[in-house]
C-alpha cells in the first residue's frame, strides 16, 4: 500500500477529510478550518452530509453552501426571523425542523414567511418534515405529493386543510403526525396518503363512522389523542375499528363523556378488538373518567379485566386516569391501584 505523505491537515484527501469532519460540528469546522485557502474552504462548502442546528445567526451559516439536515428554532427571545435565512441553499436538504413558539393569538413566524422559505422547488429532496406550525399552502404541497420524496411528517398547529377537487395524491408519505381542529381532516388525509402506515391524530372527536365500505388496509400504526365526549357503546367505536383491519399497534387516549351514564363495559370493549383488529401486538388505553366513579367499580375489577383481551397485561388508575397496556410497564413495580397479569395465568 502506498503511504501518504502528508506535512498539512489541509493537504489529506479529499475522503479522509470528510471522515475527519464527521466528528465535528459545523461551528467548529468553520471556525477552525474556513478560510485557510481555496481548497479546504471548497471542500468544507461540499460536505455530503452537513447537518445544522441553529438557534441564532453564525456566520458558519452564510458561509456553507448545502446541507443534508436543518433545525431552526424560533421563541420570542431570539430575535430571529426566518426570512434572514432566504439566502441558504436547501437544495440538497433531506431533513428540516422548524420549531415555532405560537402563543394563542401571535406568532413569531408570519404565514407568508414559512410559504416563502418551504416550497418544492427550493426543497426538492425533502424526505423529513416537522412543523410546529403550517399554513394552508403548505398543507397543500404535503398532501398532492409536491415533495415527490417526503416520508415522514409532523405538523402540529394545523391550519384549516385545504380544499381543492385534485386526485393527486403523496405517494410517499409513510409516516404522519398531525394536530387538527377539524375530525373530518382524517378521512381526507388517508384518502390522499394511500401507502401510509403510521398515522398520528390529535383532535377534540372520533371522526366520522358515518362513511361506509372504506377500509385502511396498510395503515399498521394509529394513534388517536385527544377525543372528548367518548362514548365506547354507541357503535361508533365499533365501526371505527372497522376501518383498519390489518392494524398491529394501537394507541388511544380518550375523555369518556360526562354527559352520558355510559359505564365501561371493557368486555365489550375487548370483543370490538378481537374482532375488528386480530392482528393487534401493542395496545395502549388511556382513559379519563369526567364524572365520579367508584374507586372499587374498577380497581377489584382488575385481575378479571385483565383476562378479557391478551393485552390487558398492565391496568392502572391513578386519580381520574386509567392506563391499560400491553407493553411498556415495569412488572417490578405493583401497589393496589396497578395491576399486572402474571405471565403464567392463562389469557382469553
Amino acid at each position: 500500500m502506498n503511504e501518504i505523505n502528508v506535512r498539512r491537515l489541509e493537504d489529506l484527501p479529499v475522503e479522509i477529510l470528510f471522515e475527519i469532519f464527521k466528528y465535528l460540528k459545523p461551528e467548529e469546522l468553520y471556525s477552525s478550518m474556513a478560510h485557510l485557502n481555496i481548497r479546504m474552504n471548497m471542500i468544507l462548502k461540499k460536505q455530503p452530509n452537513l447537518k445544522i442546528s441553529i438557534y441564532c445567526l453564525k456566520p458558519a451559516l452564510s458561509f456553507f453552501d448545502s446541507f443534508t439536515s436543518l433545525t431552526i428554532r424560533f421563541d420570542n427571545r431570539n430575535k430571529l426571523h426566518l426570512y434572514q435565512f432566504q439566502y441558504l441553499n436547501l437544495i440538497n436538504l433531506r431533513s428540516l425542523n422548524i420549531d415555532i413558539v405560537y402563543y394563542q393569538w401571535w406568532t413569531v413566524v408570519s404565514d407568508d414567511e414559512l410559504n416563502t422559505f418551504i416550497t418544492p422547488d427550493r426543497c426538492p429532496l425533502l424526505k423529513y418534515l416537522r412543523l410546529s406550525g403550517c399554513t394552508t399552502k403548505l398543507t397543500e404541497f404535503i398532501f398532492t405529493g409536491a415533495f415527490p420524496y417526503l416520508k415522514k411528517c409532523i405538523i402540529k398547529n394545523c391550519q384549516e386543510f385545504f380544499s381543492t377537487s385534485s386526485t393527486t395524491s403523496t405517494k410517499f408519505l409513510r409516516y404522519l403526525h398531525m394536530h387538527s381542529k377539524n375530525e373530518s381532516d382524517f378521512h381526507r388525509m388517508l384518502s390522499m396518503c394511500p401507502k401510509l402506515q403510521h398515522l398520528h391524530f390529535h383532535s377534540d372527536k372520533l371522526p366520522s363512522t358515518q362513511i361506509q365500505n372504506i377500509h385502511y388496509p396498510l395503515l399498521k400504526c394509529l394513534s388517536l389523542r385527544r377525543l372528548k365526549n367518548f362514548l365506547f357503546h354507541n357503535g361508533e367505536f365499533d365501526i371505527f375499528l372497522s376501518y383498519f383491519p390489518n392494524l398491529i399497534n394501537f394507541n388511544l387516549t380518550v375523555d369518556h363523556s360526562r354527559n352520558h351514564d355510559e359505564i365501561i363495559d371493557f368486555a365489550q370493549v375487548a370483543d370490538c378488538l378481537h374482532r375488528r383488529i386480530p392482528r393487534l401486538k401493542k395496545l395502549k388505553l388511556n382513559i379519563y373518567l369526567c364524572r365520579t366513579y367508584p374507586y372499587q367499580l374498577f380497581v377489584d375489577q382488575f385481575p378479571l379485566i385483565a383476562q378479557m383481551h391478551e393485552l390487558f397485561r398492565s391496568i392502572n388508575k391513578c386519580d381520574s386516569l386509567i392506563y391499560i397496556r400491553s407493553f411498556d410497564f415495569n412488572p417490578l413495580y405493583m401497589d393496589y391501584w396497578h395491576y399486572i397479569r402474571p405471565a403464567s395465568e392463562p389469557k382469553s
